[in-house]
Formats: structure tokens, sequence, C-alpha cells
């Protein structure tokens, strides 16, 4: 009895065994499953990992951000008016000028009203400035007239090299105002070079000559195909003739420093082509006479000045000049019995010519 049991129980555990078996096999195979699985997700994560280096070949993504400017080429035609913009927007840092227009506006204006004045100016032939040069020769006679007793010896001196120099200056030339725009200021000077004098006895004179001047100027203009110009002139003219001898002279020696106010004129006329004409004249009255005046009692001297000459336009607002000048002092004396010198007067005339070159502007 007891084997049979044995034997039943063994037989029963047998059974549940192979019950159990199957069971167990099943369960075992849903265990490895979820394993490969995660294995195959651990298999798949580790390919991101050498996925890494292909962003090297991010490149390909290039190509992409060149065909996004492609499609901003193709639609610029739609967009070009919101490109002005961009522009603009770009500008601004340029645009610090609208706070200086302002200041700027006025300048131009200005700017423009000046050149519009200058046009005027040169439409109606007012120079603004001129200056000349030139040079030439110089002559010099002083005379005795009504000589008494002791006479004194006369002076002649034939030729002189003489170069000169002028200036003309209007400085409100291109104002509107009507007196004014036309007043200017003449200067000259002329000066003597290489040259000495003689007496008959043969004693040499040392000769020294500078004549220089200025004057106020008032000019009238008449345009046309004969332009014609008038100047009123106010002023002072100079002479100074000094002479020094190195040995004793018996005979007076004509030295003067003769200053004197000027009032005069002067004209220009355009002849034809290129060609004007210019002339002048003023009165001298002396302020001071000179050494040789005071030789004799009581002295009166008055003076003269002529001046004509040609002028041919060179064009660019240069000029040739050919001109001469004339100036005649004449003097008057009160003789006495008794004078070591009687003379009822005496006339000093010096004659200046040559050729020169303006410019004006």
């Amino acid at each position: 009895m007891r084997q049979r049991s044995s034997l039943a129980l063994g037989l029963a555990w047998m059974a549940a065994l192979g019950l159990l078996a199957p069971c167990a096999l099943a369960a075992g195979a849903r265990q490895k499953k979820p394993g490969r699985s995660s294995a195959a997700s651990k298999g798949k994560k580790k390919p991101p990992v050498e996925a890494t280096p292909p962003p090297v070949e991010a490149a390909p993504p290039e190509p992409a951000p060149e065909v996004a400017p492609a499609a901003k080429v193709e639609e610029a035609p739609e967009s070009s008016v919101e490109t002005k913009p961009a522009v603009e927007a770009r500008s601004p840092p340029v645009e610090p000028a609208p706070s200086s227009k302002p200041d700027a506006e006025p300048a131009s204006a200005e700017e423009a009203a000046l050149g519009r004045r200058e046009a005027r100016r040169i439409a109606a032939g007012r120079v603004l400035v001129a200056v000349w040069v030139g040079g030439g020769v110089a002559n010099r006679r002083f005379t005795y007239r009504d000589a008494v007793g002791n006479q004194p010896a006369d002076y002649r001196l034939p030729v002189a090299p003489m170069a000169s120099f002028g200036i003309e200056a209007y400085p409100a030339a291109s104002s509107d105002v009507p007196v004014l725009r036309d007043l200017g200021i003449v200067a000259h000077v002329s000066r003597g070079f290489a040259f000495d004098s003689s007496t008959p006895q043969g004693v040499t004179l040392e000769t020294s000559w500078t004549r220089f001047g200025g004057d106020l100027r008032e000019r009238l203009l008449w345009p046309g195909r004969h332009a014609f110009e008038l100047g009123i002139l106010v002023g002072a003219d100079a002479s100074y003739f000094g002479m020094t001898a190195n040995g004793p002279v018996p005979a007076l020696l004509p030295a003067a420093r003769t200053v004197a106010l000027r009032f005069g004129f002067d004209a220009r006329l355009r002849l034809a082509w290129r060609v004007s004409v210019l002339a002048g004249g003023a009165y001298l009255l002396t302020t001071s006479r000179g050494e040789i005046y005071d030789r004799f009692r009581d002295p009166s001297v008055q003076g003269v000045d002529a001046e004509l000459g040609f002028g041919v336009d060179l064009g660019a607002g240069f000029e040739a000049r050919l001109n001469g000048r004339y100036t005649r002092y004449f003097a008057s004396f009160e003789p006495k019995l008794g004078d070591r010198y009687v003379a009822g007067g005496a006339l000093d005339e010096q004659l200046q010519a040559g050729l020169g070159v303006r410019y004006a502007h």
C-alpha cells in the first residue's frame, strides 16, 4: 500500500511537473522578448552615437539655405518696394545731415546771390581790382624866366630809365549800392634808376627820382559797342627829385620834393576791335614846394598834369598799354633889389612814357 501510495505520489509530482514545465517555458520566452527589445533599443541608440559624424554631412543642409535665397530673389521683385526702406534704414547713420541742412541752405542761397551779383558786375564791366607794371623813360627840364643879374643855370635831364607799378581796387564793386560800388582807390609809383647828372664844370651829381601818388576815384560807366568810362579823381601826387654833388657847384641844383593835392579826371573809350584810347588831366595844388623854390622870395607854385595812351585787350583780363604823362609845375617869384637870385619865375617840366601790361578782374 505504501508502495502504491508512493508510486501514486510520484506520478502526481511528475504530472505536476509536466504541467508546470510548459508554463515555465512560456514565461521564460515572455521574459526574454522584452529583453531583446531593450537590447534592440540599445542597439538602435548606438547608431545616433555613430551618426554624430554625419553633422559633417550637415553640409547637405547648405543647399537648403541656397534654395532659400533663390526664393528670396524670386520674391525680390514683389518686395523691391520694401527693400528701399531697408536702404533708408541704413542711411540714418549718414543722416546727421538733416540737422546741418538748415545751415547749408542759407550758405548756398548766399553763394547763389553772390554769384548773381558777380555776373551783373562782369556784365556791366565793373572792375573789382586791377594791377599794372611797366617800364619806360623819363625826362626833366627846369628853366628860369625873367632872370636878372646873376642868372641861375637851367637844368636838363635828357633820358632816365624808369619802372612803374600801379594798383586799382573797388572793394564794393559786387554790391548793389549805386555810388559805393563804383568808388575805388588808385595808387601808383615810378622809380628812376641807373642815371646821374653832371655840371658843365664836370662835377658829378648823384641823382634819384621817384614819383608816386594815390587818388580816390569815382567811376561812371556807359556800356555798349563803344564802351565809355569816366573817372573823377581826388588825391595827392608827389615828385621827389634828389641831387647830391661830390664837389663845389657854382650853380643852383634843382632838387625838389614837390607834393601837391590832385583834382582831376580820366577817361577810357573803346574805339574798335580791341583798341581803347586813354586820356586824363588834373590840377595840382602844391602843399610842399621843394628846396629849389625856397631860394627865391615869395614863391608860388602850381601845376597841371595830363595823360594820353592806348590799350589793346589781350584777353583773359590782360591789356597791353602804351601811355605817356606830362607834368608841368610853374612858379612865380616876387624878387627885390639886393636878392642873391633874381627871377620872375621858373618852369619844371617832367615827361614820362613807356609800355606796360595791366591785369583786371
